[in-house]
């Protein structure tokens, strides 16, 4: 014993030479206020789902929760990440084994052998502590890379669910224009047997209704593939039969956007990198407190016989107690290019939170600038459509009188077609813009249930 008390402070000092290194949380400067435009600092309303107003959008967000592989994936994550928290929490405890064994020795006699075994290392160091903590973090970084993942799929089906009704509109839009450049096209055709109207505007209207229909098989195609997306996200065969009878909903109420500095608690994916980086700090200090000595106790009892009915009498049983000091001397620098591993790893965590966190107040900054252009740009459309509308209706009664060439009529029909496209597809960016909006600023679609029947321990965040 007094040996192994004079060698134990060599081997801590020979252990800690170098000493851990320290390190400091990143505290970026954050500014009081948003740079665009914001609503007011009021809470975010929770539900944002809700709000936009389409019951069959939240039946289909229900059903993309059960079905989702992409969901279902990272709900195994978070179930793997809780039996780590198991598997480091029982390093703590003392490790109990019962052992039977036989064996033949030389003189060819069996040797039968009985042994109930108790090891236990002791955390003087707080290395395990540091496991338990690393995997705990872990955890619940994984949990909140799962709140991640819900919200993302419930915002992509909601913007595919609205580019899906796009489509729609869309498709009905060139087919009642083909409709109408055909009944064009037919009174041209009567002009021109009558010798009012020339071949090159014939050719002309031919070609409006040939284009018109292959516009139209085009939008057939983006309509199937957006339908084959959506089933692909509620989990069912792509077999592009979903439909919808919505017509792109008008949401005129105003978001509130808050503080920067609350999209720090709001948003999963920032919990998760600021997590993950707590996660390397509490690794760092397990790969340090590694590199001291570690000691057990050991103790064993059982006996040995050459027949086994033998083994459990009094004669052939024993007990041992022992512990045990171990401390590399020399491993070739491992243990060292661990510790500088788990450092480079922080500091690597350190960098992916930062960049995270820019890139969720370029998201917000992106959101609020873009919101006021897409309305002010859907206004002034809606003006454009209909006098884009009424040129073309006066156009081609003008042609019809010979006041007008045919060329005026195709670019008045141009003109028309571009305006009621763009209402269509501004009506669409609005609502991905309130989609973004929410998701930049940490809103939840609904109430968040409880991601597995373990539950998450409130961990320190940023």
């Amino acid at each position: 014993m007094l040996r192994v008390h004079l060698l134990l402070p060599a081997l801590v000092l020979l252990s800690a030479c170098s000493a851990p290194p320290e390190l400091q949380n990143p505290t970026p400067e954050l500014p009081a206020a948003w740079q665009a435009s914001a609503a007011d600092t009021a809470d975010l309303s929770p539900g944002w789902l809700i709000e936009l107003n389409d019951p069959v959008l939240v039946d289909l967000v229900d059903e993309a929760l059960q079905g989702n592989p992409a969901l279902a994936i990272a709900r195994q994550q978070l179930i793997a990440a809780e039996q780590r928290v198991q598997i480091t929490g029982a390093d703590r405890y003392p490790q109990v084994a019962l052992e039977l064994s036989s064996r033949r020795q030389e003189d060819n006699d069996r040797r039968d052998a009985l042994d109930l075994t108790l090891g236990w290392t002791l955390d003087i160091w707080g290395k395990l502590d540091a496991d338990q903590q690393a995997s705990e973090l872990a955890r619940a970084a994984a949990e909140a890379a799962y709140t991640e993942q819900r919200e993302a799929l419930a915002a992509e089906l909601a913007r595919n669910w609205f580019a899906l009704q796009e489509a729609q509109l869309l498709l009905q839009l060139y087919r009642e224009r083909r409709d109408n450049l055909q009944q064009n096209l037919e009174i041209i055709e009567a002009g021109y047997r009558q010798g009012l109207n020339e071949a090159l505007d014939l050719y002309l209207a031919r070609n409006n209704v040939h284009a018109e229909a292959a516009r139209l098989t085009q939008q057939r195609q983006v309509l199937g593939e957006l339908q084959r997306e959506l089933e692909r996200l509620l989990g069912r065969y792509p077999a592009a039969v979903l439909s919808t009878d919505a017509r792109l909903p008008i949401i005129d109420t105003e978001i509130p956007a808050g503080q920067p500095a609350e999209i720090l608690v709001r948003r999963p994916d920032l919990q998760q990198h600021w997590l993950e980086l707590l996660a390397a700090d509490a690794t760092l200090a397990s790969a340090h407190r590694d590199r001291f000595p570690s000691l057990s106790l050991n103790a064993a009892y059982g006996g040995s016989s050459d027949a086994l009915g033998d083994l459990l009498s009094g004669g052939n049983l024993a007990w041992s107690l022992g512990a045990s000091l171990a401390q590399s001397v020399f491993d070739a620098g491992r243990k060292s290019a661990r510790q500088e591993q788990a450092l480079a790893q922080r500091r690597e965590q350190e960098q992916h939170w930062l960049d995270a966190l820019f890139t969720a107040f370029a998201e917000v900054e992106n959101a609020l600038s873009a919101r006021t252009a897409l309305q002010t740009r859907h206004a002034l459309y809606l003006q454009a459509e209909q006098n884009a509308l009424h040129a073309e209706t006066l156009a081609f009664e003008q042609y019809q009188h010979g006041l007008e060439s045919y060329t005026t009529v195709l670019e008045a029909q141009r003109r028309a077609l571009d305006a009621q496209t763009s209402v269509i597809n501004l009506r669409r960016q609005l609502l991905d813009n309130r989609i973004e909006m929410h998701r930049a600023l940490g809103g939840r679609f609904h109430v968040m249930p409880p991601a597995s029947a373990l539950q998450v321990e409130e961990l320190e965040t940023p």
